[in-house]
């Protein structure tokens, strides 16, 4: 098993199963330094389209959408003919504002390749090693991987997405990673290809493939509010870390259904847009059904063109019809295969949209535009005070609302690595803030203001009871925008529930707080979304390599089964008990929890570090060049675990800390001798 896997499980295994506050592998540096500007909106709009004979089809659509509960969409943009027929956006969410693309970025890197092409300063075959004079290729298969296979994901090199977190020197990696399959054979979907083209445009021109996009793209269509991530090499990262407003996003796909044209002027080339837009790779049918041309996705009969990003970033072209629909979103899905999608495809493909609709349809298009989203909400807004006095200014319209009174004051909070910051953003960004060791919920004037101290640094998010608050965090130099509503409701047993929603509407992600008073204190039951199911597709395909796999099954066996998927439930909807400061004794109280959890943490902590060390180090080869058999690395490497694992507790709770006897002794059965990867 390579490095950059050994990194990433052994990262994983830190923050989920071991409770590491600040697992980060590589040294930390900050990517998103600044919050997005609202983006000038100046595409013409006609909502509804010429005549309103969209509206009907539009209004089920939305319908649609809302009604289906993974599709989790924050905006939606529709563009007809050149013109806006729908400009929809969830509560808190914006179509000026910029949304974190992920992988749609990758489309918008080919297209700035695309420049070059048409210069004649790059060809398609050209060795991609050759523009890096510092680098060594692996062999000679990597040394012949073209531009045009970084393109079309048939590059077939091993170093992905996983060495985003565990690697610094990716360009090194990239070009002495493993080969996966055969180069320019076979689709491997794979974000480093991007950043290596990313790179070659930097050193073609000379200039950062940002500030060229800037330049050559995004100033003649009218875009101005953007930001794109570097690495840790100072490169743009090419195929992600792009943010985007989705309008902006909207003008992009014209220009590519428009065949390099925006407004008359020529912006690519059309043979350029064609080689992109042409089907190159066959994709698996299990991830949406798309194919793959340049850094596009393409229908298989070549009608429908994609940008595609992790959990749900989507612009949609069906040249056909002159149709652009672009959606930012929070999905639980990795590629294309998104039910967003479908319902997308459904509703805008048919051809019987030329008739004229009543009135009626497009004042229901109106009002459900208006009200996008307005029932999936986690949290209602409080109605403003009515009446004569309140409209004459002698009584307040949004006063405080009372019922929070009993939650203010301060709460310490037992050891953790949580974080109001959502632990999927945490991990892509490497920015641990080192666990909440507090929360403080104070009134000021007329609002409620959360402070949440994570790591020694205090976060103050101000919150709104009639609509959204808005506030920027700072962690550790990376801002983001938060906007958040607290509404006070009653459980089932006529208990105070207090419910916290944290909206970043320049992520897919958002946290939601549901905060339960206690005799010691109070509860904070934190849930994010999209939430572990994404990360635990990764935990699935790793698990079917040799020793990642045996490392998982020993350990579930060990400690129960589901431990590792409660462990990952708990990382992104993490159970705070928080005891309230003003109690007497409560640091002593807090100090002998955090003890206990220490000790009872330690031997199951030292039995899964030294289980996940011990496979994932290399063999040690004898003098004489042969592989050491299984049975001497079982013996070598695991007979401390063999001495105190007898213990095996079944389906504990999630929060549950496995101890395990100093003089347990195990025997093997015999389904329990590995088979497999020794190498």
């Amino acid at each position: 098993m390579e490095n950059y896997k050994k990194k990433a499980i052994n990262l994983l295994v830190e923050l989920a199963l071991c409770g590491n506050k600040k697992p980060a592998v590589i040294p930390y540096s900050p990517a998103k330094t600044t919050v997005s500007a609202k983006e000038t909106l100046s595409l013409p709009r006609r909502i509804g389209g010429k005549g309103g004979r969209y509206a009907d089809i539009l209004g089920d659509m939305m319908q649609a959408l809302e009604d289906e509960p993974r599709a989790n969409v924050h905006s939606i943009m529709v563009l007809k003919d050149g013109e806006v027929i729908l400009d929809a956006s969830a509560p808190g969410y914006s179509t000026s504002v910029w949304h974190l693309a992920h992988s749609m970025s990758k489309t918008v890197t080919a297209l700035a390749l695309g420049l070059l092409y048409d210069e004649k300063k790059i060809s398609l075959d050209d060795p991609a090693a050759a523009f890096f004079d510092e680098i060594t290729p692996g062999s000679d298969e990597h040394a012949g991987i073209t531009v045009h296979d970084l393109l079309s994901m048939r590059s077939g090199v091993g170093f992905s997405e996983l060495g985003v977190v565990t690697e610094e020197k990716w360009c090194e990696a990239f070009f002495s990673s493993k080969l996966t399959g055969k180069v320019g054979e076979g689709f491997s979907y794979n974000s480093m290809n991007s950043y290596i083209l990313a790179k070659i445009i930097t050193r073609v021109t000379g200039t950062a493939l940002d500030e060229l996009v800037e330049k050559r793209i995004f100033a003649p269509l009218g875009i101005t509010n953007y930001l794109w991530e570097r690495g840790p090499e100072g490169d743009v990262k090419g195929g992600f870390g792009l943010y985007l407003s989705p309008e902006s996003f909207t003008k992009l796909g014209m220009l590519v259904m428009d065949r390099g044209l925006y407004s008359g002027k020529r912006i690519i080339s059309e043979e350029y847009i064609s080689k992109m837009c042409t089907p190159v790779s066959d994709a698996p049918d299990s991830i949406g059904g798309f194919d793959y041309g340049l850094h596009i996705w393409v229908s298989p009969n070549g009608e429908e063109l994609l940008f595609n990003g992790m959990l749900g970033q989507s612009v949609w072209i069906y040249p056909k019809e002159r149709i652009v629909a672009t959606v930012s979103a929070g999905n639980n899905e990795l590629f294309s295969d998104s039910p967003t999608l479908t319902i997308i495809r459904r509703h805008l493909k048919p051809e019987n949209t030329d008739n004229s609709i009543p009135r009626a349809a497009l004042k229901r298009l109106k009002y459900k535009t208006e009200h996008f989203y307005k029932s999936r909400r986690t949290v209602f807004p409080k109605a403003p005070e009515q009446g004569i006095l309140a409209f004459l200014g002698f009584r307040e319209r949004y006063p405080f609302d009372e019922s929070f009174t009993p939650l203010l004051g301060t709460y310490a909070t037992r050891n953790n690595n949580a974080s109001i910051l959502p632990a999927f953003v945490s991990v892509m960004q490497n920015n641990y803030s080192g666990g909440i060791e507090s929360f403080e919920f104070k009134r000021s004037g007329q609002s409620l203001i959360l402070t949440s101290v994570e790591g020694g640094v205090p976060y103050n998010v101000q919150i709104g009871f009639y609509g959204y608050a808005e506030s920027v965090l700072d962690f550790s130099g990376e801002k983001y925008k938060v906007l958040a509503m607290a509404e006070h409701i009653t459980d089932e047993e006529r208990m105070p529930v207090y419910k916290i929603e944290l909206i970043f509407p320049e992520l897919p992600n958002t946290r939601t707080l549901k905060v339960n008073v206690t005799e010691e204190g109070i509860l904070i039951n934190m849930s994010e979304n999209p939430n572990e199911r994404v990360a635990e597709k990764f935990f699935e395909s790793m698990s079917a390599e040799g020793k990642a796999g045996f490392i998982t099954g020993f350990i579930e066996k060990k400690m129960g089964e589901g431990f590792i998927k409660n462990k990952m439930h708990a990382i992104f909807n993490p159970s705070l008990p928080a005891i309230d400061v003003r109690n007497a004794g409560f640091r002593e109280r807090l100090d002998a929890d955090n003890a206990a959890i220490a000790e009872a943490n330690e031997k199951s902590s030292k039995l899964i570090k030294t289980l996940v060390s011990s496979f994932l180090s290399d063999e040690r080869k004898p003098d004489d060049g042969s592989s050491v058999g299984i049975g001497s690395f079982f013996k070598n490497a695991l007979s401390l675990l063999f001495k105190v694992a007898k213990a095996k507790p079944t389906d504990p709770p999630k929060d549950t800390i496995i101890e395990i006897p100093d003089d347990a002794i195990v025997f093997l059965d015999s389904d329990e001798n590995a088979q497999g990867d020794t190498q």
